[in-house]
């Protein structure tokens, strides 16, 4: 997931601030595996011991305070992160939602903004699902589930209709 910070080597505090950001998101409806793997691997990647996060989930997460950290392009990159992990459990919560507009409200990000945000990430899992199965028909099909576009998913597949 560190190629949604655009290349930017998070540094320690970045890396906490996020990963304490997406272990509040996934507790909203109950930890999956899977969500659990994503933040290991995300906080093991930045050179983090990942025994470190059950204390980080014990300190919460205040969005306020977590923008004096994540400024800028790593702002919508924690909020595509987030959009990633209620992803990938198979299941989104209108709750998980509920808490990334809340997230992206404290930090300054209008809705429209967020809506981009929400449209990249969901873009990125077909891109991700696109370049291991090579097949436009299940491409089609995963990214009318995510809700994109017709035109969406024909520049990720590379089929026009």
């Amino acid at each position: 997931m560190n190629e949604l910070y655009g290349g930017i080597q998070l540094n320690e505090a970045q890396s906490r601030w996020i990963c304490r950001g997406l272990l509040d998101l996934a507790a909203v409806d109950g930890v999956h595996v899977n969500e659990e793997a994503l933040i290991h691997e995300l906080y093991s990647s930045s050179g983090g011991d990942v025994a470190d996060l059950k204390a980080m989930a014990a300190e919460g997460f205040d969005p306020v305070a977590a923008t004096d950290i994540l400024r800028g392009d790593l702002v919508e990159g924690f909020l595509m992160s987030c959009y990633m992990l209620i992803y990938a459990d198979g299941h989104q919560s209108d709750e998980e939602r509920g808490r990334i507009a809340e997230y992206a409200a404290a930090m300054g990000v209008d809705e429209e903004k967020l809506r981009e945000v929400h449209t990249r990430a969901r873009l990125c899992l077909l891109q991700m699902l696109a370049a291991g199965i090579r097949n436009p028909e299940a491409i089609g099909a995963a990214g009318s589930a995510l809700g994109l576009t017709p035109d969406e998913i024909a520049g990720v597949s590379g089929k026009e209709d």
